[in-house]
């Protein structure tokens, strides 16, 4: 093939360019991107303490552009036709100068990359790509209490960042929305290649950031920021139905650590440590965070999460399972403020029902609001106008208002039910979500009428002739 030659000499100086130049631009970009750790400027975001970094080999993130836990350019490059490798030497032009280089020109490179890595990986197994409505939502929550932080700044974390999307639009969604405050964003990732392109598209939108490398159920890698401050708002749509069986003993080493364990540690009556089943990390995403939440609470720090989830969270196991004594241990916490449950059909790649956990530390109450926007009737979501694969339904600006209003009105308009958790009780939340209006319930009331009926039953001569 022919390849095209840049007349630029890619921003470089004669001499420079000189050192690096081959027969072509094809052979004079493999020659930089070998050593494009040597290049670079005005990369403001594009260090970070190695500790966070692949291998932990380099604080230069420009040093992983061509590095095998993340995205060897330099295999890839006779595959790519050329309107793609093109796409790939803007981005090293100027010397890999992202500053002023125009976002929607990665489209496309963006696009082949996540096709490439579900050719060598396989489909990525539960990821879900949250549109912007259920963010802003997300968001809309916490911003009240946030902009009456006294704090010097924000500090946004997600335990399973992807490639930043959440991150993103929460960091704009609070700028355009009276956070007036620097904001810096934290996360982790376990994809080498999705958390590269997470630090690209950070630094392309100009975004204080720290992205750790790495397997947040096995190796969390923040349990405190800044030496010893933590988190304001923690925001995330962790993988639904992730296995983490090959992460066990990490995790059950981790846990064994008690108060420096990164995880909320639930015990059993005999004391032995309880873990939920190796097929759904979902409830060991949420422990990370309850963690970190009353990491902030201890200090007396006012913190909110908004967290999605698969509804198997809240219905998962009977009373005496595993699932309910994590659950009830979480609810127990007082944290959980509003339980949200969504219509299907609000992700491109799943029509699965889906929950929203919105979470506050000086919520401190037993009583849990829990909302239906699933229920046409409710108009607390609408038809989305550019539907794609499997997402059809959406919120507007109004939908958004109207959930939030929800949350500390005494309209029961919308509300299915606010029920209050009792320590001794485990509360399967699912078999409690109606559609129609009813008073506030007592759980211990609830669970004595169902004793009085059952015994009632039992007095019946059809019961007494069952074999």
């Amino acid at each position: 093939p022919i390849y095209f030659d840049y007349q630029n000499n890619f921003g470089l100086d004669y001499k420079t360019y000189i050192k690096y130049k081959g027969k072509n631009s094809k052979e004079t970009f493999l020659n930089i991107i070998k050593n494009i750790n040597k290049f670079g400027k005005n990369l403001k975001y594009f260090s970070q303490d190695k500790i966070f970094n692949p291998n932990q080999e380099c604080k230069n993130i420009l040093y992983y552009l061509n590095h095998k836990k993340t995205f060897t350019l330099e295999l890839y490059i006779d595959e790519l036709p050329n309107n793609y490798l093109e796409n790939v030497l803007n981005i090293y032009n100027e010397k890999a100068d992202f500053t002023d280089y125009p976002k929607e020109q990665y489209k496309d490179l963006y696009e082949i990359t996540i096709s490439r890595m579900k050719k060598l990986s396989g489909d990525l197994t539960g990821q879900h790509f949250t549109q912007k409505s259920i963010i802003h939502l997300m968001c809309e929550s916490a911003i009240r209490n946030l902009k009456k932080s006294k704090s010097d700044r924000l500090a946004i974390y997600d335990p399973a960042c992807g490639t930043g999307s959440m991150l993103m639009e929460s960091y704009f969604y609070f700028k355009e929305n009276g956070i007036n405050k620097p904001i810096e964003v934290y996360g982790q990732e376990y994809h080498g290649q999705v958390w590269l392109l997470c630090k690209i598209f950070l630094e392309i939108s100009g975004i204080n950031n720290i992205i750790a490398y790495g397997n947040t159920l096995a190796n969390p890698a923040f349990d405190k920021i800044n030496g010893s401050d933590s988190f304001d708002f923690i925001i995330a749509n962790p993988p639904f139905g992730m296995d983490w069986k090959h992460d066990y003993e990490a995790v059950i080493k981790n846990m064994n650590m008690n108060k420096k364990s990164n995880y909320l540690v639930v015990f059993n009556e005999k004391g032995k440590i309880i873990t939920p089943k190796k097929n759904d990390g979902q409830f060991l995403f949420m422990l990370h965070i309850m963690k970190l939440m009353q990491i902030s609470k201890n200090k007396n720090k006012h913190a909110m999460a908004a967290v999605i989830s698969s509804g198997t969270l809240i219905s998962n196991g009977n009373q005496a399972s595993s699932e309910s004594k994590i659950r009830k241990q979480i609810f127990n916490l007082n944290y959980l403020q509003t339980l949200l449950e969504q219509p299907n059909s609000m992700f491109t790649n799943t029509d699965v029902s889906s929950h929203i956990w919105f979470f506050d530390n000086f919520h401190n109450s037993t009583k849990v609001k829990i909302i239906k926007s699933s229920d046409k009737k409710n108009n607390l979501f609408i038809l989305h106008p550019q539907p794609k694969d499997k997402m059809k339904n959406t919120y507007n600006n109004q939908n958004i208002k109207d959930i939030i209003s929800l949350f500390s009105g005494k309209d029961k308009k919308y509300i299915s039910k606010t029920i209050e958790i009792e320590d001794k009780y485990t509360v399967k939340i699912a078999d409690l979500i109606k559609t129609e209006i009813v008073e506030d319930i007592n759980i211990e009331e609830l669970f004595n009428d169902i004793e009085k009926s059952f015994k009632n039953l039992c007095d019946l001569k059809i019961l007494k002739d069952l074999p």
